[in-house]
């Protein structure tokens, strides 16, 4: 009996052998091999926030992409596909048909060309094509050279503005806008990128991080405000009514990187704010 079980062992040890060598497991780099669009879709038509103006499902070259039942539903002020950090969809490059359907009537149907890549598809107006923004894809959040003093305080997020603020409920904003941070460290303000106009988008600009706890991944508070092209700071509404100068914050993280969408509209409702995308 003992001889038949180190045969049957022995036979099974050659068939283990055999099959590895057969089926051999290589490992490789990880690195981007698509030649597909891939994109983000953002809904950012200036309207109020509520049920009744969702989008139900998304249609892409005719194939159900979103919805309520699936990868999400597409709200105002936000974007498909949610549920995750860091999720693209993807479709082969050239002409991209866009359908909206809500409660069951398709109220957005357009075109517009998308190229190899990661970009940010988004839809303002519903008689018009989506505005496309490369999503600044590889993200960088290296902080230079180290010293003594910061090498274990001091780290990157990465931020790109998109301008899509609304001067009313149908004109955008006729001027540019310089999107500024305050420096945690110096407490000087410093410009995010160039001044862009409706429908334009930085590049992806460096944040310092100074960690606000140490023994932790690194947190700390980003003030932001936005000049007009005369280098004031831009007046928007409040939710009074009242005209103010525009101010924000975020809390930024050590290695993320965020889309920053200043979207609504300027004199009245909605109000305008930014809308934060995560990208990484």
């Amino acid at each position: 009996m003992k001889i038949l079980k180190y045969l049957t062992y022995s036979l099974a040890l050659m068939l283990l052998l055999a099959s590895c060598d057969k089926h051999e497991m290589k490992f490789v780099d990880n690195e981007v091999v698509t030649d597909m669009a891939e994109f983000q879709l953002h809904y950012f038509e200036p309207i109020a926030n509520t049920a009744a103006n969702y989008i139900d499902s998304v249609f892409v070259n005719g194939v159900l992409y979103s919805s309520v039942n699936g990868s999400g539903q597409l709200v105002p002020y936000n974007g498909v596909p949610g549920g995750g950090i860091g999720k693209f969809f993807t479709v082969k490059p050239g002409d991209v048909n866009f359908k909206f359907y809500r409660k069951g009537n398709i109220v957005y149907d357009q075109n517009v060309n998308l190229t190899k890549g990661k970009q940010n598809v988004i839809v303002h107006d519903m008689n018009i094509a989506p505005i496309v923004i490369d999503n600044g894809y590889p993200y960088q959040h290296t902080s230079g050279t180290p010293s003594v003093a910061t090498w274990d305080t001091d780290s990157l997020e990465t931020v790109k503005f998109v301008n899509l603020l609304y001067e009313n409920a149908t004109t955008p904003y006729p001027g540019k806008l310089q999107y500024q941070w305050k420096n945690p460290r110096t407490k000087e303000w410093e410009n995010l990128g160039n001044p862009v106009a409706f429908g334009e988008a930085t590049e992806r600009a460096p944040i310092l991080i100074v960690k606000t706890t140490h023994n932790s991944s690194g947190s700390c508070r980003i003030d932001y405000r936005i000049l007009t092209e005369d280098g004031e700071v831009l007046q928007v509404a409040n939710s009074g009514g009242k005209m103010v100068n525009y101010s924000d914050y975020w809390t930024g993280y050590i290695g993320r990187s965020y889309m920053h969408f200043f979207r609504g509209i300027r004199t009245g409702s909605p109000t305008c704010a930014v809308s934060q995308w995560t990208s990484l």
